[in-house]
Parts: structure tokens; C-alpha cells; sequence
């Protein structure tokens, strides 16, 4: 092979140069391309830079957290349409009333859904059906909503909560490694808060990069599982799974994590008209 068949050297494998890069040319992070083309990088620092640039992204931004949800009552005043209030921790006659108003959860295949419960064995309540009679609970929300926004390096960006679903795990319940996806625009992650509850197993692990990076037991290991709330975040776009519950029912509602966008009119109000409030 002559040398000039030789294939060139990778733009990351090359030493940056700032000056060759931005001495006076176009901005070298723009650039003129077809429409099913992807702009990319004309030089090797400007490739090192988005690389650091990524690498502070992940370090100052929470990818998964979790914990007490200090911010909540321990008594969320669940109400349910045909079933009544439904106690934490869920007991075996009341788990079954609510499992007999819900559906059972499919998961997204291709572009369509699936039942498999092989894949994702658990049952779905609509929010609509849905009510929180403990007033403390949604000003909790509030203050967890404002909470989740820092840690995801959104400060003082307005964050809502919206509850997607409620789901019922019992015993064998589970939800292979999978993806969400975006049930709302701006949605940016998904809360799951689980009221206080009384199982075992059905542990949310979030995966990085192939690997386990984070596991949520809500409180099972210090004990306080049964008696206090707990949450636990992550991007929408994070793998994770839910590990199988040996005994008992989990108790779980998810909720999309959404930026509304704020648009400043002329005169300098903010016009959140197309969002209106839930």
C-alpha cells in the first residue's frame, strides 16, 4: 500500500491544534451540509473539547438518584374510581380490588405494543382514575418537583411532574431492561415514587453504558421501606429494569419528568398559554 492510500489519522487520535482549528476560518462547530447529512467537527480540538464538554455534562448532572421522599407525606391519600381509598402498604384484599380495576402493563415493540409476561409482568392504572386526597401531597410534589430540576442541572428552569401511571407489582412481578419512551414533549426523565410498602425484590436498576450504575431498593435496606416514601430518578433515555418481587406487592407511580418551555412576550411576560396547568 502507497502512502498515499493509507487511511488518515482518526481526528480524536490527532493532537488538537487551537490555532489551525479557530485562526481566522469559520466557526469549526458549523458547517455546511446536505439534509440527511450530520454536522460534525472540522478539527481535533474541536473534537477534544466536545469531549470534555460531555464528560462535565455527566459530572455536574445526576444521571440516577433516589432516596427518602422527605418532601412527601407518608399518607398519599390515594383514592381509586370502584375501589375506594387504597391503604399503604397495600394488604392482600385491597391489592386485589385495585388489581381487578387495572390492566395488565404491555411494553413497546417496534412501533406497537406487546403483552409478554416473560418481558413485563405487572398491572396499569390510568391517572384519570386516579386521585390524592392528602392535600400535603401535592405541595410535596412541588417542592420534590423544584428538587429534581436541580439535581438534573435544570436550576431554577420550572420542572412538573405529571403522574403517568399507577402500577401494581405482586409476587413474580418484574420489567426486563428496557427504555422509555417520551410519554409527554419536554419529558426529560422519569420519577417513580413508591408510597411506603411492604415486599421483597422489585429493586429499579439503571444501567450505563451496558453496566449496572445504579440500584434503588426504596428503603428496603435500612428499614424503612414500610413506613416513609421514596423515589428514585432517572433520564428518560436510561436503561433500567425491575427486578422480580419475591413476596408481597410494590406499589409504584410513575411520573414524566417535563420542562414546559417559558416564551417571553414583547413587553417581557412570560406566556406559558400552550401548556395551560393540569
Amino acid at each position: 500500500m502507497s502512502e498515499s492510500d493509507e487511511e488518515p489519522e482518526r481526528l480524536e487520535n490527532q493532537d488538537p491544534n487551537f490555532e489551525e482549528d479557530f485562526g481566522g476560518k469559520e466557526w469549526p462547530f458549523s458547517g455546511k451540509r446536505g439534509p440527511d447529512e450530520i454536522p460534525l467537527p472540522t478539527g481535533a480540538a474541536c473534537v477534544k473539547i466536545n469531549d470534555v464538554s460531555g464528560g462535565l455534562s455527566e459530572k455536574f448532572r445526576d444521571f440516577s438518584f433516589g432516596g427518602q421522599g422527605d418532601q412527601l407525606p407518608a399518607i398519599p391519600g390515594i383514592f381509586v374510581d370502584g375501589v375506594g381509598p387504597v391503604p399503604v402498604p397495600l394488604w392482600e384484599e385491597r391489592a386485589q380490588r385495585l388489581i381487578e380495576k387495572c390492566e395488565k402493563s404491555p411494553f413497546g415493540h417496534n412501533i406497537g405494543t406487546k403483552m409478554d409476561e416473560n418481558v413485563r409482568k405487572s398491572w396499569e392504572l390510568q391517572p384519570d382514575h386516579v386521585q390524592f386526597r392528602n392535600p400535603m401531597w401535592k405541595t410535596g410534589m412541588e417542592k420534590m418537583a423544584a428538587t429534581i430540576a436541580d439535581r438534573l442541572g435544570y436550576k431554577d428552569i420550572p420542572l412538573h411532574c405529571v403522574l403517568y401511571k399507577l402500577l401494581v407489582y405482586g409476587e413474580g412481578g418484574h420489567f426486563l431492561k428496557h427504555q422509555d419512551t417520551e410519554k409527554k414533549d419536554g419529558m426529560i426523565a422519569t420519577l417513580v415514587v413508591q408510597p411506603p410498602s411492604l415486599h421483597e425484590g422489585g429493586d429499579l436498576v439503571v444501567y450505563r453504558h451496558g453496566e449496572v450504575k445504579h440500584r434503588h431498593d426504596f428503603g428496603k435496606t435500612d428499614g424503612t421501606a414500610t413506613h416513609l416514601p421514596h423515589y428514585a430518578v432517572h433520564y428518560a433515555d436510561a436503561e433500567h429494569a425491575v427486578e422480580r418481587v419475591t413476596k408481597g406487592y410494590r406499589l409504584a407511580l410513575v411520573y414524566s419528568c417535563v420542562c414546559r418551555p417559558i416564551c417571553k412576550t414583547l413587553n417581557g411576560t412570560q406566556n406559558n398559554e400552550r401548556w395551560g396547568e393540569n
